[in-house]
């Protein structure tokens, strides 16, 4: 069915494009101030893009049972079932990428699972399947992980571990947040990665990618099995945040 605009209404969403656009009837713009590699960073810095509290099994999130993975929404959250030791990276619903992004994921972990499993927050880049992957991960042992994933052809070595450290707080039935920034700096090679669990700073690092995929990061949660014992997540929350705005 085709309905026709009146010229007075197109009119009217010029205006409002035109006052939004300028930032308000001031005309005020909000100026880029990407991170640079001194820039002193902040839990809440910039501006969020992208949320979700899990109460839509529609809103296009993974529900599959893939192996040994299994994914579903309850009344309590986003449900992720994982066995053996991986990495399961499940790519958020929104996919517009950004040089500088924030990740973070709030989310409880089921008692019994596997001292070596946990779950985070990561950051993807490249075309069509991610070729870099930043996977933050917080462990039920009271320790955390910074890696690598490097698929990219000719890559020296696939899985790096960049960092690791101790938690002030270890995943449980109290749920913690934890928060990842990717932000590619103006070379356009390295990426500082700052990492907070509870909005305590864990670590401040960057990683230089002489052929860093020229797309931006897209976010995501990861889920960490580990042998053959299941590891339960839930997921009660979501972000994901514009650093340079």
């Amino acid at each position: 069915m085709n309905v026709k605009v009146p010229p007075s209404a197109w009119a009217l969403c010029l205006a409002i494009l035109a006052v939004s656009c300028n930032g308000g009837l001031n005309g005020l713009v909000k100026s880029p101030t990407p991170v640079t590699a001194s820039t002193v960073v902040t839990p809440d810095r910039g501006s969020l893009v992208f949320s979700d509290d899990f109460n839509d099994s529609a809103s296009g999130w993974s529900t599959a049972t893939i192996g040994d993975f299994r994914a579903s929404f309850t009344g309590s959250g986003y449900v992720i079932v994982a066995r053996n030791f991986v990495d399961h990276d499940v790519a958020a619903p929104y996919g517009i990428p950004k040089d500088q992004l924030s990740v973070s994921v709030t989310a409880t972990e089921a008692s019994g699972s596997p001292s070596g499993s946990g779950f985070g927050a990561d950051c993807d880049r490249g075309l069509k399947n991610p070729t870099i992957t930043y996977a933050f991960v917080v462990q039920v042992d009271g320790t955390w992980e910074m890696i690598r994933h490097d698929q990219r052809p000719g890559a020296a070595k696939q899985h790096s571990m960049l960092k690791r450290g101790t938690s002030p707080k270890a995943p449980g039935a109290i749920s913690i947040t934890v928060e990842l920034m990717c932000a590619t700096l103006s070379d356009g090679v390295t990426t500082r990665l700052v990492m907070f669990v509870n909005s305590t700073q864990v670590a401040d690092i960057t990683d230089p990618v002489s052929d860093l995929p020229r797309l931006g990061w897209l976010g995501g949660l990861v889920v960490r099995g580990e042998d053959s014992g299941p590891t339960t997540v839930t997921a009660t929350h979501f972000e994901e945040r514009d650093l340079t705005l």
